[in-house]
């Protein structure tokens, strides 16, 4: 303890008053034998006793009152350490920013970077005074605004502690950018902006410019939550579920994406698939510090439903909200295929048809995204090509020129057509009249097992290789696709030269060199030639695994309907398209926590789709749907999937270098520890008055 006036600590002699006149008083009383005050004390020895109890209270009393006087005047203070920021009290104007990001959910298991960030606020508050102009700014994207500053420090402090934290990424150079402009509006001289945040980089994502002038902006004082180090977590940064055949109709592939942004290994951490809420699967990952890594789960969807829930699981650590993501996936969309039969048996199993009708329809499911017409080719010219997405041709003789110009034309507006060789194909006969609908001429047949018997037969075999891996039609394969390499073929066609080069593309070729697949486009259709047959006669691709999802794929690649990657776009506080039907009179849009949207006839008249808003909370959102009638019905193809923003999941704190500064003085240390004066004369000054209370209470019981 010290002093500042420490030479009135000689007033602390005077204790010496009270005490001599107590002891003079005591001496120089005078004697007076009265019987009856002798009877009465003789008497009474417990009130004599009191009666001394109490002078001696006094005299104490006395004393410390002198003591309190001399401490009080010589104004003592004490000297401690602090780690809060440096407030000068006083008028001035502050903006306090207070970071309610969702990465401030981070807890320690006994408090969340949010409670210490209001703490902190709540004591800049109290020691800016009731002087100062003073506003709180919230620093999470598109948080709202505050329009002025204020010297209503209750209502502050009301603000303050309703502040939650939201399920938004940090914008903090947004909030420095705001508080720049209220600040610039201040008469003050004092403008003082203080940050309490993470002050993770991936919240000053930002332009050049800078957030206040240089010249005349206001001093920064950044006050971190973490004390610069870096907190350790984990994330599921990206979710990714698309078909795959191989897996049949149902099958889907979902690929995750985890980040670990802490400084500790994780090692063997949990990671689950839910579909529709189920736990279908489950897996471990480890991750270095900073690493990132893709794990695939291959599930199956719920039968039932052409639409399912998706959802990935970290197991808990102390930031929960990004330990989940949600995707929202349906059943491809269906494509109407017409299957020509150029060879057509009795004998289901050697019929032309019978593995690619299979492939595209695996068990004869009603999921699986196929709706087959099998026709023979005499029944080709009573259909309306229309009312199909795609045409097989298997095997089929060369057609006359005005059903091929129909289909030809048929292509030419958007069809997509695949045509496959065999016994009955003649290439002289397809040269004259089914060249518009080839992508290169067939020349004639190539027998690789002519002659061969036995195991040379399989030896001379040709196999698939060098396809195109990036093409739609093979993006479902693995690099090596087993299901495909293992194939043997026995006859091909081989082609002849095209003048074709720009619109053709050899999507396959045998070990041979030969094409095995090519694709062509004419107008806004597409042409597929697969050079061998579709069936077993010339080739064992068919009872391959890779036989399924090479017919699909081609299918849905012909008929533009690629299966898509449901990616999980929408974030938190962005926008959803919800379709409206004609006998809409209300949609409700019902999510996470009671979030969503109302949607009355007004704004759904005359419009096709309207836009839902109110997304502030990552999870699924159902809609549903009211008719003229008043029937109200769930509509599960309009409900969708809401994430956060993966990128407020990195909490690396900015270096204090890459903060704005002013012109009018540097960037303060945050948090740094300091020095700090507590005046004690204060409570010395208090506890006089209380003193001189008890003296006055003693001297009327006397």
């Amino acid at each position: 303890m010290e002093f500042l006036a420490p030479i009135m600590l000689l007033g602390a002699l005077g204790v010496a008053v009270p005490v001599a006149i107590h002891l003079f008083g005591r001496s120089r009383a005078k004697v007076v034998q009265f019987a009856a005050m002798e009877f009465l004390l003789g008497s009474q020895p417990q009130l004599a006793r009191r009666y001394r109890v109490r002078e001696l209270a006094l005299l104490l009393v006395r004393v410390l009152i002198c003591l309190a006087v001399a401490l009080a005047l010589s104004k003592p203070y004490a000297t401690c350490t602090s780690s809060g920021p440096e407030v000068s009290r006083g008028p001035q104007a502050a903006v306090i920013i207070i970071d309610d990001s969702f990465a401030v959910a981070w807890s320690d298991g006994d408090d969340t970077l949010l409670e210490r960030a209001k703490r902190e606020a709540l004591a800049i508050l109290d020691q800016l005074g009731p002087e100062a102009d003073v506003a709180i700014l919230r620093s999470a994207e598109d948080a709202p605004g505050v329009t002025e500053l204020s010297r209503d420090h209750l209502r502050l402090r009301d603000r303050i502690g309703d502040i939650e934290a939201s399920a938004r990424p940090a914008a903090t150079w947004t909030a420095l950018r705001r508080a720049g402009q209220l600040l610039a509006a201040s008469n003050h001289e004092q403008r003082t902006v203080f940050l309490i945040s993470l002050l993770a980089k991936s919240g000053f994502q930002h332009g050049d410019e800078p957030p206040w002038p240089a010249d005349t902006g206001p001093v920064l004082v950044p006050v971190g939550l973490t004390d610069g180090e870096v907190v350790d977590n984990l994330a599921v940064i990206d979710l990714a579920v698309e078909r795959d055949p191989a897996s049949g109709s149902r099958g889907v592939r979902v690929t995750v994406e985890v980040g670990n942004f802490g400084l500790t290994p994780a090692v063997d951490y949990g990671i689950g698939l839910r579909i529709e809420d189920r736990l279908v699967a489950r897996g471990q990952i480890a991750l270095r510090p900073g690493e990132r890594q893709v794990k695939q789960f291959l599930a199956t969807l719920p039968v039932g439903s052409r639409f399912a829930d998706i959802a990935v699981e970290l197991d808990p650590d102390p930031l929960l909200i990004d330990n989940r993501r949600f995707a929202r996936t349906e059943l491809r969309e269906e494509i109407r295929v017409l299957l020509v039969n150029g060879d057509p048996h009795t004998v289901r199993h050697d019929d032309e048809l019978f593995y690619i009708e299979s492939a595209l329809r695996p068990g004869d499911r009603g999921d699986s995204g196929a709706v087959l017409t099998i026709i023979t080719v005499d029944d080709l010219p009573s259909r309306k090509l229309a009312e199909f997405d795609v045409i097989v041709l298997a095997n089929v003789r060369a057609l006359r020129r005005k059903l091929v110009g129909e289909l030809a034309a048929w292509v030419e507006a958007g069809g997509g057509l695949i045509v496959s060789v065999g016994d009955n194909v003649d290439a002289d006969a397809y040269g004259q009249t089914m060249l518009p609908l080839l992508p290169q001429r067939l020349r004639d047949t190539f027998d690789a097992s002519y002659g061969a018997r036995g195991s040379e037969r399989a030896e001379r075999a040709l196999r698939l290789t060098k396809w195109e891996s990036d093409h739609p039609v093979f993006s479902v394969f693995t690099d090596d696709a087993p299901g495909l390499r293992e194939a043997r073929f026995d006859k091909i066609f081989l082609l002849g030269p095209t003048t074709r080069v720009t619109e053709r593309r050899v999507l396959a070729r045998y070990t041979n060199g030969a094409a095995a697949m090519v694709e062509a486009r004419s107008g806004a259709g597409r042409l597929m030639l697969f050079t061998s047959t579709l069936d077993r006669d010339w080739n064992d691709l068919v009872i391959h695994p890779g036989f399924l999802p090479l017919v699909q794929q081609s299918g849905r690649y012909l008929a533009r309907k690629q299966d898509q990657r449901s990616r999980n776009e929408l974030l938190v506080g962005r926008s959803a398209r919800v379709s409206v039907n004609p006998d809409d009179q209300r949609l409700e849009v019902r999510g996470p926590g009671g979030a969503g949207d109302i949607i009355d006839a007004d704004r759904l008249q005359g419009r096709a789709a309207v836009r839902v808003t109110d997304t502030p909370a990552p999870g699924l959102y159902r809609v549903w749907a009211t008719d003229e009638s008043g029937q109200v019905r769930r509509r599960a193809e309009s409900d969708f999937a809401v994430n956060i923003d993966p990128r407020g999941s990195d909490l690396a704190p900015l270096a204090l270098d890459e903060l704005p500064a002013s012109g009018r003085d540097e960037v303060r240390e945050p948090s740094a520890v300091r020095k700090r004066d507590i005046e004690l004369w204060h409570a010395i000054a208090a506890g006089l008055i209380m003193l001189l209370l008890f003296e006055s209470l003693l001297l009327l019981r006397r």
